[in-house]
């Protein structure tokens, strides 16, 4: 495997670092272009069209300062992707690393909506500057349910669920369904057997229904299908740094 790790001038005590830094043994300048989110230049590289390998905050087991500074030597887990912002394929994989979760049954009712926007970045990287807007009009033409809207929690240049004024949980607790281009509130959504209408790069692309077919509530069979594979899109820093990664990576997308 050979990976063009790029560092954006990450600091050393960056998230970024728990993925980056044991990638490191792969690097090669002529390897797959391999970085840290969409921010700095990462977004003009990843629409040249060449392949990439993306790290991000995982779907489940996240780090947070909070975690950390209670156990620092906890194990974090970080998203990655090949060629895409999520994998949204479902693999034939074992399901020994979902066996934590609790996959709730599907509900059949709530209060309200819940809209979960993407960041301006992702927005922009699908096409859809003015997601936010289109989506709360086109919903007003389809429906007289209260609609909730959870921003992407933000806090001092950083964000994330350890930013939010108001827990994932409570704003899930009532919600009839989750409407979203690309959060992963959209993967705690299906897990929880909240219905979901997402965009097709959406992690939740194969568990969900898209958003110009709002009030067919999408409620699948493959959701244990679906966790597996994204247990397998999300490594510990020793995962990285063993070479579990690059055995999985090498396997699903012959790296």
């Amino acid at each position: 495997m050979k990976l063009n790790v790029i560092n954006n001038n990450h600091g050393a005590d960056s998230k970024a670092w728990y993925s980056l830094k044991p990638l490191q043994q792969y690097h090669d300048a002529q390897g797959i272009n391999t970085m840290w989110g969409m921010g700095s230049a990462n977004f003009q590289r990843v629409m040249q069209g060449n392949d990439y390998i993306l790290c991000d905050m995982p779907y489940w087991d996240r780090w947070n300062p909070l975690k950390q500074a209670i156990n620092p030597h906890a194990e974090y887990r970080w998203r990655v992707s090949y060629n895409n912002i999520h994998c949204n394929q479902i693999h034939d994989l074992p399901t020994d690393r979902i066996k934590s979760i609790d996959v709730k049954e599907w509900r059949t009712q709530g209060e309200y909506i819940l809209v979960a926007p993407s960041s301006p970045t992702l927005h922009a990287f699908i096409g859809e500057q003015n997601w936010i807007d289109n989506t709360l009009a086109f919903l007003k033409t389809k429906t007289d349910m209260p609609i909730k809207i959870r921003h992407k929690p933000r806090k001092g240049g950083r964000s994330g669920p350890a930013y939010a004024l108001v827990p994932l949980a409570d704003d899930l607790a009532g919600a009839d369904c989750v409407i979203t281009s690309c959060s992963m509130v959209a993967v705690d959504a299906v897990i929880q057997g909240i219905p979901v209408y997402s965009h097709e790069r959406s992690a939740t692309n194969l568990v969900s229904n898209r958003i110009e077919n709002f009030g067919v509530h999408a409620r699948p069979n493959n959701r244990t299908e679906w966790l597996a594979t994204l247990s397998y899109h999300q490594f510990t820093g020793d995962e990285f740094a063993n070479g579990m990664f690059a055995d999985v990576f090498g396997e699903l997308y012959s790296l």
